[in-house]
């Protein structure tokens, strides 16, 4: 096997030790349409979308018409121009704008609130989990902002090129989610300005979290999904997980907090429950979560291939079918996060409040720095 096949194995095997996680929202019930757009403050969009080849689409009803601004900065500021227009439900497809930028799109109606949105996705080639949280509808009907928050696989294999890139995002924290073993073995490449901060979700775990021959025998004799299940329930039960994402959501919800990215190796299990408790926190219905939680599979998809091209080689001894529940994202894996929360504390609320150690401030700080728009 090649070098870089066998870095890519064991980056694999290592993923596998140290999961992402679920997410968790209550589902309230949708804020109406019509008189919304009337209201100060209030987004009357129910929807809106921005897809990897430029089409933009989008729903506010009580709005007559929408107008599209196009813009580098995450504010869109330059709004003397539109890119194009519609009614209350529309959609455009943008082309001409200068590549290799993150293009933002303010949605502007006659009646109501702008929103700006962005493709999640940042499309690098050595950090293909990379992509925004923000741009989700919450069950109040205000929208998560976009350019704040960033989740993403592992960064010490980002080219020149891609490292270059994501200055262009001005990140100013790298939250970095991974055991001492990882951080040591392939520590991050950091994009200029960010500073860095460890939070080792699977500090005090016993043996799931670091011991890479307990993992692949567990992998080999096709258990990898039951230890990816255990190892969810130990992102709500551990010491050091707790103490991690209470950090990690202090730090975000600072007033002086800048954009943030956050990421463990394969960015799907710790740097999934992350999101998971960011976004219900701000109120995004539970299955959006999941669909974010999910998406991972999508985006991972070409680098996850590629690993399993080489297993079952002699260098890689594991079978297909055994390595490739360890690669991706379940329902069940996310689910058992969840069910962890609800034995333990009873709900998600109390989970937060006494598991993670936020109080109404706290929380209230997270909603005003990361929302957009009131609550209808």
């Amino acid at each position: 096997m090649r070098n870089d096949d066998h870095r890519m194995w064991r980056a694999a095997l290592a993923a596998a030790l140290v999961l992402t996680l679920p997410a968790c929202a209550t589902v309230g019930k949708q804020p109406g349409a019509g008189a919304v757009a009337e209201q100060p403050g209030v987004i009357p969009f129910i929807a809106a979308t921005v897809s990897a080849d430029g089409t933009i689409s989008w729903s506010a009803p009580g709005a007559g018409q929408v107008r599209v601004y196009a813009g580098t900065d995450v504010a869109v500021s330059d709004r003397t121009k539109p890119v194009g227009q519609g009614d209350a439900a529309g959609s455009i497809r943008v082309s001409g704008l200068a590549p290799g930028k993150r293009w933002f799109f303010a949605l502007v109606p006659d009646r109501g609130a702008p929103l700006v949105i962005a493709d999640r996705g940042l499309y690098l080639k050595t950090i293909p989990n990379l992509r925004d949280i923000g741009g989700y509808r919450t069950t109040d009907g205000r929208w998560v902002k976009m350019g704040m928050l960033y989740r993403s696989d592992q960064l010490d294999r980002l080219s020149d090129n891609d490292l270059g890139a994501m200055g262009d995002l001005r990140i100013a924290l790298v939250a970095d989610l991974r055991t001492a073993t990882e951080r040591s073995r392939e520590p991050d490449r950091l994009p200029a300005g960010a500073d860095h901060l460890v939070l080792d979700v699977a500090a005090d775990s016993h043996g799931l979290g670091g011991d890479m021959r307990q993992a692949m025998t567990l992998i080999n004799t096709g258990k990898g999904a039951a230890m990816l299940t255990e190892a969810n329930r130990e992102f709500v039960s551990l010491d050091s997980a707790r103490a991690a994402y209470s950090a990690l959501l202090g730090r975000i919800g600072a007033e002086d907090a800048g954009p943030t990215l956050y990421h463990c190796t394969a960015g799907k299990d710790r740097t999934g429950w992350a999101t998971a408790v960011i976004l219900t926190i701000l109120g995004v219905p539970r299955e959006t979560v999941m669909a974010d939680y999910l998406a991972s599979n999508d985006y991972l998809r070409a680098k996850n291939e590629a690993i399993l091209a080489a297993a079952g080689s002699a260098s890689t001894p594991i079978a297909r079918e055994n390595l490739e529940p360890v690669l991706g994202v379940r329902t069940a894996y996310i689910e058992a996060a969840f069910a962890e929360v609800d034995k333990r504390y009873g709900s998600f609320d109390r989970y937060v409040r006494e598991g993670l150690g936020l109080d109404d401030a706290a929380i209230d700080r997270l909603r005003m720095t990361l929302l957009a728009g009131v609550p209808q």
